[in-house]
């Protein structure tokens, strides 16, 4: 890192204060300005916030790792949440606009009758999303951002920080070179987050965005050329020391020729794991709510869809791959893949050009941190503090009760930063215990009898069959036979069996006891009909019963969007990837594919009903 590298890093960080101060009186208004920027963003800024956060310090880290280590179709971990979420474009984005809430939790509000076991669930919520999920997802950032920071300034692997309580002679408090300057961007991010809310989280997003996209497709080309000087991308792989012929590491998908663990894992990706995020939650329900328009809810959630999964992935994919050719010592027993992104950000890059990555890297670490202290304190103080503790609590005290609860956030992620192994295994950690609860949150908006119980004997359930399996099935089910390895020699855990168990298992538990225990729609369940209009026939019986006009044909509109979604975003991710393999079959079925698709979207997108009133009531 040269000077002009740290002028860089240093212009973002001032760039970032400078729209804190800007936006400081603006979000002060209402809680509704700090925490959905006034519910006034265009489609545009909405998506590419997302796209921003989403981006964060770990992603690139562990998309490269898992490239490296597992293959390219090892990315369908992540890949495949775009069936669930181009589901979120056309069956909850406009319904969540339609709800006018500060957060998902408080849906739980408007959708359940009062009742204990509601209040119940909307403080359990607070706690589980808005603090430990929360917390966990921001240490995994930390994680990252100490890799990268460890890679580009040459600094020991020491842990950023320690905290020692038992040994009266040892400092309380000891902190690394590294730890120094993540507490600098973390207290950085909270500054201007406590200050201008969610106006200038979104538009320090967009200066993100912005760098991140130049630096890592600028480390893609460069990496690329440097592997082709000695032959084709495909053949220097394979020619590589790292190379593993049996782990199909080039393949778009894994060897579906004999039915075994990776198999299992890819179309449990493909049919369980996809899904959990359709209904969408946390920061992505965030932005949704923060848009100007129906409408905008559904181009934002879109755009997000096209740069999250087109844009991005192959940059990152491609600076894995070459790693294995340039960095052949990752291969070792022990040696940490995801360290793969920031070592090749160290060889590859020259002055300057380094400073951008290095700043978008960290400028992601503060975009990540600044949205999810402004998504925990909007379910601290909008679904605990205000309706239960301070019910006449005035905006500016939720505002500046917010801007505390965002101090406590960022040291307890912190803290929780110490104790994670790595950034994979927290996402599959909390994989697991989510994923139990995806039927019931998708249900919810669609079948009349869910109530408050359901989603309660769901979380319960998810709880407790996930810390079983995690428990049983953290090890290979037959300790008898040999476990498969990993390019770093660990066994393959065994997260496809503890999510299918988890998933479905909740799923029956629940459906169980709701249909034991709602026989008629409740009052709030009527009136959630009539205002949000839920299409499809899940609430046929509350319509008819109560003369409530439904938005004829949306439903199947809605499902022919979906499937011409996911034909488009995969038809044009798989086409850039056969490209840059020179695979040219490949690419010209995708782009027959991508090219109808994009026909078919244009025409539901023009049908599509935005805030009208219904004019059409099943008989």
């Amino acid at each position: 890192m040269t000077g002009l590298d740290w002028f860089i890093v240093g212009l973002y960080v001032v760039i970032a204060l400078v729209l804190g101060v800007v936006f400081s009186r603006k979000a002060s208004r209402t809680t509704a300005d700090f925490f959905v920027a006034g519910r006034s963003l265009p489609w545009w800024i909405a998506g590419t916030s997302l796209v921003a956060t989403t981006f964060s310090t770990d992603t690139p880290l562990f998309v490269a790792g898992l490239a490296r280590s597992e293959g390219i179709h090892g990315n369908w971990f992540w890949w495949a949440a775009a069936i669930g979420q181009t589901a979120t474009i056309f069956f909850f984005a406009k319904l969540w606009r339609r709800t006018k809430v500060l957060t998902d939790v408080e849906f739980i509000q408007c959708r359940y009758d009062a009742s204990p076991q509601r209040s119940l669930l909307r403080v359990f919520k607070v706690y589980f999303d808005g603090v430990f999920v929360n917390c966990v997802v921001m240490a995994s950032v930390t994680i990252a951002a100490t890799k990268v920071v460890q890679a580009v300034m040459g600094l020991g692997d020491d842990p950023v920080f320690s905290l020692i309580i038992s040994q009266d002679a040892a400092p309380l408090f000891t902190i690394t070179e590294t730890g120094a300057v993540l507490l600098v961007l973390g207290f950085c991010a909270m500054v201007y987050s406590m200050a201008s809310g969610l106006y200038g989280v979104v538009y320090t997003d967009l200066v993100q965005f912005g760098l991140a996209m130049v630096g890592t497709i600028w480390l893609a080309v460069v990496s690329f050329s440097k592997v082709t000087e000695g032959g084709g991308f495909a053949e220097q792989i394979q020619a590589s020391a790292a190379y593993n012929p049996d782990k199909n590491i080039l393949g778009f998908f894994p060897d579906m020729s004999s039915f075994d663990l990776i198999v299992f894992t890819f179309l449990t990706y493909i049919f369980v794991v996809s899904w959990q995020t359709a209904p969408g939650s946390g920061y992505l329900v965030q932005r949704i709510l923060a848009t100007k328009s129906e409408k905008d809810s559904l181009l934002a959630f879109l755009w997000y869809n096209f740069c999250h999964y087109v844009l991005r992935p192959w940059p990152w994919i491609v600076v894995g791959l070459a790693s294995m050719v340039l960095l052949p010592e990752l291969a070792e027993p022990g040696a940490d893949a995801e360290s793969a992104f920031p070592m090749m950000i160290d060889l590859m890059l020259g002055p300057g050009i380094k400073g951008v990555i290095v700043a978008a890297m960290l400028a992601a670490y503060m975009s990540t941190l600044d949205t999810h202290l402004n998504w925990g304190a909007s379910y601290l103080v909008n679904d605990l503090y205000q309706p239960f503790i301070r019910p006449q609590a005035k905006p500016r005290e939720q505002i500046l009760v917010s801007r505390m609860t965002m101090v406590l956030l960022t040291i307890m992620a912190l803290e929780v930063s110490t104790r994670l192994t790595g950034i994979i295994d927290a996402y599959k950690l909390l994989g697991v215990f989510v994923g139990g609860v995806g039927t019931v949150l998708i249900l919810r908006w669609y079948w009349w009898r869910v109530t408050a119980w359901s989603e309660v004997v769901a979380i319960v359930g998810a709880l407790a069959l996930g810390s079983g399996c995690e428990y049983w099935l953290a090890n290979p089910l037959d300790e008898l036979k040999e476990p498969l390895l990993d390019a770093s020699g660990r066994p393959i855990d065994y997260f496809a069996y503890r999510m299918v168990i988890t998933t479905f298992g909740t799923a029956f538990i629940w459906v169980v006891v709701t249909l034991l225990t709602s026989h008629k729609p409740s009052t709030k369940a009527v009136v959630f009909c009539r205002d949000i209009r839920p299409p499809g026939p899940g609430w046929r019986f509350v319509r008819r019963r109560e003369g409530i006009a439904a938005e004829s044909g949306e439903f199947g509109r809605s499902a022919i969007g979906w499937l011409a979604s996911i034909g488009l975003i995969y038809s044009m991710l798989l086409g850039i990837g056969s490209a840059i393999f020179s695979r040219w079959t490949g690419v010209l079925i995708c782009l027959v594919i991508a090219i109808i698709s994009a026909f078919v979207l244009k025409w539901v997108l023009s049908r599509s009903l935005f805030g009208d009133v219904p004019k059409n009531t099943e008989a």
